[in-house]
């Protein structure tokens, strides 16, 4: 089994239905299921692939000039272009995922892509080049909405929150490709030298929907519409070996169960759930929140601007430039990956906070740098911010490795979409700003335009350590307390009374393991919140 740090009655339950096993990868079925779930994280090395890529454009010669030299306001709409696909795109992802599951949306997010990328690489003129840019987001923001659920809702419960961390690191995996791709066709003479990398933009796409072939739809999902079956039919294969009397699968559908009957009971179908509940309110101030502390903390300055990053500490050569590009995603990713390691074992809340701190305090060390290069020639100060970079792009990546599995575990299954639109879109709208900011404030400012994010940084980690639960070692359906507290408690309570008269009626799957009354239901509610109280 993966996974460490306190047990939970999840946790515990889960020991109970599995045998003692090796690791997954001694587990055919586990590899069979895992690879189908590449079709999920690949679709963050698409966003990731085209962050570095833009960077690495910048620093070719031929296409820097075959576009007529974008600086300003048009380099800006260069970066922009992809947001505004994938806010579109966002806007339509939730309802696409809920009406007709996760992997149409995710593969018709696929093909934007590729078809994107394609006319890109095909481009005559600038507004050409641009639309190219609003195609991919398009389907960016279609894939990383129905991917995100996917990943939650179909991972083998002892591997969840991993295979959720796995989904942020995949982003600078695409920067590293992309980065040394730029830099290998450098030397290229020809316009192929920035056609090459655009063509192979679609190649992160293609493989994601090779693997979405053989991916499954979400289990949670089926249920939801009443295909039953069907969805105990997927977790038997790909939970349980085949195993068709598997207590697992039986704990995993009761689960899945309760939590739907919870929000049926609920009503919680619309938007509006949101303002029902003190629980759901809280949700949407976090999910307010969240896209600004991921946006807006001076990440999509070093993201799509790297270039001007280095002019300004006096790197100018291209060659250097691409080589950097590339040590910065090789960083990145290490970072994020790491915390596939530690997430499960310190939490979700302080991998979220301590990564936000020590990101403010790279910036605050590039300040002093910055302002002492104002008066010295010392190249070493440069260099010196440069370290600073490296530092900064590691940390906020593993921020990203613990934000995706909190974010879904804050969710109930009926608001999962719509907590996933208003992050992706949230994230949109603040890089906007950002876009057309960075742009025109860094060649001005310079060092004095980090002072900003260093501030906003500090305030970020500052308010996750005052108000964000922790949510350690409990399941999906179990999250949902914590953050509904007293009133969440009632309506599980309710539920899971309505909920065993409708299993005496139509005579399903046996009550879940400790709740066959309504005190040992009782008994669990205040287990779960008495865990989350302890780790805040």
């Amino acid at each position: 089994m993966v996974g460490h740090g306190a047990s939970s009655d999840f946790e515990r339950r889960i020991r109970d239905v599995l045998p003692e096993r090796k690791g997954w990868w001694n587990y055919w079925y586990l590899w069979r299921l895992n690879f189908a779930l590449l079709a999920a994280i690949l679709s963050q090395a698409t966003g990731g692939y085209d962050g570095s890529l833009l960077n690495g454009l910048q620093s070719l010669p031929l296409w820097t000039g075959y576009f007529n030299h974008p600086a300003g306001a048009n380099l800006g709409a260069l970066n922009v272009a992809l947001s505004i696909g994938q806010s579109v795109s966002t806007l339509f992802a939730g309802f696409l995922c809920d009406m007709f599951g996760r992997r149409i949306p995710l593969g018709i997010g696929c093909w934007f892509v590729i078809i994107g990328s394609i006319i890109g690489a095909a481009s005559q003129n600038f507004g050409m080049f641009l639309g190219a840019r609003i195609i991919v987001g398009a389907g960016c923001g279609l894939q990383q909405v129905a991917s995100s659920n996917l990943l939650a809702e179909l991972s083998h419960p002892s591997q969840r929150v991993q295979v959720q961390t796995m989904f942020a690191p995949s982003y600078p995996l695409g920067g590293i490709v992309a980065a040394w791709v730029t830099y290998a066709t450098y030397t290229y003479t020809t316009t192929w030298s920035w056609r090459l990398p655009l063509v192979l933009q679609a190649v992160f796409a293609a493989l994601e929907f090779i693997c979405l072939l053989f991916c499954p739809e979400s289990p949670r999902w089926l249920i939801a519409k009443g295909r039953r079956q069907q969805a105990i039919d997927i977790l038997v294969k790909h939970h349980a070996d085949g195993d068709v009397d598997s207590p697992l699968v039986e704990l995993e559908v009761a689960e899945i169960d309760s939590q739907i009957e919870i929000d049926s009971i609920a009503k919680a179908y619309s938007w509006f759930e949101f303002f029902k509940t003190k629980g759901s309110r809280r949700r949407f101030y976090i999910m307010c929140f969240f896209p600004f502390a991921r946006q807006f903390t001076g990440s999509n300055l070093i993201s799509y601007f790297l270039p001007l990053v280095l002019v300004s500490v006096g790197i100018t050569n291209a060659k250097e430039q691409l080589i950097l590009n590339g040590g910065v995603n090789i960083c990145a990713f290490l970072f994020g990956i790491s915390a596939f390691l530690y997430v499960d074992h310190f939490g979700r809340r302080w991998v979220l906070i301590l990564p936000m701190y020590l990101c403010a305090a790279s910036l605050v060390v590039w300040t002093i740098l910055g302002a002492k290069m104002d008066t010295s020639t010392n190249p070493g100060l440069g260099y010196g911010i440069v370290a600073m970079v490296f530092w900064f792009q590691g940390w906020i990546h593993v921020f990203d490795a613990a934000a995706e599995p909190y974010i879904q575990e804050m969710s109930t299954f009926v608001l999962r979409s719509k907590i996933v639109v208003m992050w992706q879109f949230g994230q949109q709208v603040v890089y906007y700003i950002s876009s057309f900011a960075n742009p025109v404030a860094m060649p001005e400012l310079g060092w004095r335009y980090i002072i900003i994010y260093a501030v906003l940084d500090t305030v970020y980690a500052t308010v996750m350590l005052l108000f964000f639960p922790e949510t350690k070692g409990l399941s999906l359906e179990e999250c949902v307390l914590v953050f509904d507290g007293a009133e969440g408690a009632e309506r599980q309570l309710a539920a899971e009374r309505e909920f065993q008269e409708m299993r005496a009626a139509h005579a399903i799957l046996p009550p879940r393991h400790g709740t066959n009354s309504d005190e040992e239901a009782k008994l669990e509610v205040e287990h779960v919140e008495n865990n989350s109280q302890e780790k805040i």
